[in-house]
């Protein structure tokens, strides 16, 4: 059997990564007609940090953070948890999914400028060129989703806080280097990232939950599938090289549009499949 090469594994995790964390947003949609956004939320990142924190400190032997390391997964919790996905879903009452796939795809840019300026990375011409290919390719993809776009100024700010505290947050978990275990450091980050969220979810909460089939399933994936597994691969990815995980970020718009169609029946127009082959062209250049 040939071995998978260094690349190869991360060309594999990275698509892997992108197809996970396109699904989320299939099944906040599902889990929004039973549950307020921010309550869904609160009780997806409680429930994953809990058992994450939990499992590790029953059967493994992960150490407890020091002093300083408390700090620093707080900060992260606060960038990628709390702020992040807190504006995510608050958002996706205000705005279109064509129009979030779009600003999805901005991270990238921002993970690149951030990374210059603090990490003091330098960035190829082919990954300038590449990065501005799959960004063209997606904003081709959105361009009838745009057209009929309907999106209030508060979800665009929103959108707009929630993706410039994700790019931060993972500059900043590059740069801070923390000695702790990948899996370690996202249970306590998604647990403490839940717990500042409780207070604005309670306040934001507009209905009742309903206990029916599409909040089990859409509980069940956003916790045990995105915010356990998915975060995980992400985390990998961004220990290796934060510019060159953040390419996979392009693709999961592309696997959004696939898996919508799929599983939600939705249609899958021609600027979708030009604007797919432009990110896949985008990715080739990148490498």
């Amino acid at each position: 059997m040939q071995i998978l090469t260094i690349q190869q594994k991360e060309n594999t995790t990275g698509i892997f990564f992108a197809m996970l964390w396109a699904s989320a947003a299939i099944a906040m949609k599902i889990g929004l007609n039973s549950s307020s956004p921010l309550t869904l939320a609160v009780i997806r990142f409680l429930i994953a940090g809990l058992l994450m924190v939990t499992v590790l400190q029953i059967f493994s032997s992960e150490k407890l953070p020091t002093k300083s390391e408390w700090v620093k997964i707080t900060i992260f919790g606060l960038l990628n948890i709390t702020i992040y996905l807190g504006c995510l879903f608050a958002a996706i009452e205000f705005v279109s999914a064509g129009l979030m796939n779009l600003f999805i795809s901005i991270n990238p840019i921002l993970i690149i400028l951030f990374s210059v300026l603090f990490l003091k990375r330098k960035v190829s011409k082919y990954e300038i060129i590449g990065f501005l290919v799959c960004f063209g390719g997606l904003l081709i993809a959105t361009i009838p989703i745009l057209k009929e776009s309907k999106a209030s100024l508060i979800g665009i700010i929103l959108l707009i806080i929630g993706m410039s505290s994700y790019s931060i947050g993972s500059v900043y978990y590059k740069k801070i280097d923390l000695k702790l275990s990948n899996k370690s450091i996202n249970g306590w980050q998604t647990l403490i990232g839940g717990i500042f969220l409780i207070p604005v979810a309670y306040l934001m909460n507009t209905k009742a939950i309903i206990l029916d089939s599409n909040f089990y399933v859409s509980l069940f994936w956003l916790t045990i599938v995105i915010s356990v597994f998915a975060t995980l691969l992400w985390l990998n990815l961004l220990k290796k090289d934060t510019v060159k995980a953040s390419k996979w970020l392009f693709l999961a718009p592309v696997f959004g549009y696939l898996l919508s169609y799929l599983i939600l029946g939705e249609e899958i127009t021609l600027y979708e499949v030009i604007g797919t082959l432009f990110v896949i062209i985008g990715l080739k250049i990148s490498k």
